[in-house]
């Protein structure tokens, strides 16, 4: 038999507990001892619109879509704000939502109106344990129990275990909460502070992570982000009472790292490889994108002022792997690798995004403060596709091989900001043609190099339309010029 106090408990938030003891002894008197003390105050708490207060508490495991009314005690994992709807009568109504389990499982409870407002009030709270009554069914994302104005959801005192599992990511889903993951550091990127709506200031940092099953972004909050600095590429990470979210953004769901969450270094092994695109299939505004090339040719760095004043850097890398080249442009700190590497040596490239160039209409690939660009060891095959001069049309940019039939002189002109630069003509022929080459700043100096019927092949210069419509080929800081 429920002893009194605890039906009064789950009764406190409607009727004060003298107006409860005084209606048990009402219902004691009308019934001429009938009943005792605690049959009055199950049929006090059933005209109060609780019918379950005696039911026998279930295992969150045990409940199904079928069960029906259900009583069981639970702690609360997650919690999630309130959101307000009009019902079709024209009435405001409210609902929230909570994640609670215990030993044998976990399962979502869905407050209305009164009862969502408990969470307005930040009466409910995670790490709480609470009695729940009410219905079960079929909800969205799968079995949940729905409490209404006549359900219990009062506090506890009993101690609660929630099983812990391990999820893999692929199945996570937006809103899970209390989840669990083990996986690979991919990238790492810098904390960034912000101002939160009492004045104070917050910070906010992102891990990628990766497993078997694919890849997630995790992202850390307030004291949290300090761990950030403890990480290295590759470390593997285990993740404990997380929440899942959809970046409104990127319409993609990330893992949130908050005060209640766990994050630390993990001896355990994880199954993760990277999965490498081939540069031919690489599509404009991509992510994450990971490619293994050979240099073919390497850019000087350049200073520039951005919106804030500050100074960047950037700059650039021709990569070349069996099915095509791109063009790999890196910013700020990224730029310091190009001092590391030479000619035909193998990079990696990891976690990089593609953009159309504005200008050519090309594909290429951009790496910031979040990617990761490395020598390795790899053997990348890589053949330069020669392109016979009758081929070409303007708009396009190629490489060429032929011989020299016409050297022009080299020539100084003043650039409209007032610098100086030169510039130099040849002519090259192959079997199918002859074509003019304007060769532009230091590129311009080859021509010192060569005489009539010296062989040369020209890599990446940009076709278009010259005098009289005829079509040219201009040899800028991008292309290389080798002797043969």
């Amino acid at each position: 038999m429920t002893d009194i106090e605890s039906i009064y408990k789950k009764l406190s938030h409607l009727i004060s507990k003298e107006d409860f003891l005084q209606r048990i002894q009402d219902k004691v008197e009308n019934m001429g001892g009938l009943c005792d003390e605690p049959m009055a105050a199950m049929l006090v708490a059933n005209e109060l619109g609780f019918s379950d207060v005696g039911r026998d508490s279930v295992k969150i495991g045990n409940i199904t879509a079928e069960s029906g009314p259900v009583s069981f005690v639970a702690r609360v994992v997650s919690v999630f704000d309130t959101k307000e709807f009009t019902r079709n009568d024209g009435t405001i109504g409210r609902v929230g939502n909570l994640i609670v389990g215990d030993e044998t499982g976990k399962i979502r409870v869905t407050l209305w109106d009164n009862m969502a407002d408990l969470i307005k009030a930040e009466k409910v709270k995670a790490g709480q344990n609470l009695q729940i009554s009410g219905y079960a069914k079929q909800g969205y994302s799968g079995v949940e129990v729905n409490v209404g104005n006549n359900g219990v959801l009062t506090e506890s005192e009993e101690e609660i275990d929630v099983a812990a599992s391990s999820q893999k990511i692929k199945d996570i889903k937006d809103g899970m909460g209390d989840l669990n993951l083990t996986a690979n550091v991919l990238e790492i990127s810098e904390v960034r502070t912000f101002q939160k709506k009492d004045g104070s200031t917050g910070r906010v940092g992102n891990l990628l992570m990766g497993d078997a099953t694919g890849t997630l972004r995790v992202t850390l909050w307030d004291e949290k982000t300090e761990f950030l600095n403890q990480l290295e590429y590759g470390d593997t990470v285990e993740i404990v009472n997380a929440y899942a979210r959809e970046n409104a953004f990127t319409q993609k769901v990330e893992l949130q790292i908050g005060n209640r969450s766990i994050i630390r270094k993990s001896e355990k092994k994880v199954e993760y490889q990277e999965k490498f695109t081939p540069i031919a299939d690489i599509k404009a505004d991509a992510d994450n994108i990971n490619i293994s090339g050979r240099v073919l040719d390497v850019a000087e760095i350049r200073t520039f002022e951005k919106k804030d004043g500050s100074a960047g850097r950037v700059g650039n890398l021709l990569l070349g792997d069996p099915t095509g080249k791109i063009r790999l442009t890196l910013w700020d700190e990224k730029t310091d690798f190009l001092d590391e590497i030479d000619f035909d040596e193998t990079i990696e490239v990891l976690h990089a995004y593609s953009r159309e160039n504005a200008f050519n209409q090309q594909i290429e690939l951009n790496l910031g403060s979040r990617g990761i660009i490395q020598k390795t060891e790899k053997k990348v095959e890589y053949s330069e596709k020669i392109t016979n001069i009758a081929d070409i049309i303007p708009g396009e940019s190629y490489s060429v091989q032929g011989k020299v039939s016409e050297i022009g002189e080299l020539r100084e002109f003043e650039r409209e900001d007032g610098t100086e630069n030169v510039v130099a003509n040849l002519e090259l022929k192959d079997k199918t043609g002859s074509i003019k080459l304007t060769l532009w700043g230091d590129q311009a100096y080859v021509i010192e190099d060569l005489d009539i019927d010296s062989e040369i092949q020209i890599i990446n210069a940009y076709a278009k339309s010259g005098l009289n419509e005829e079509i040219e080929l201009s040899v800028g800081n991008r292309s290389r010029v080798i002797i043969l």
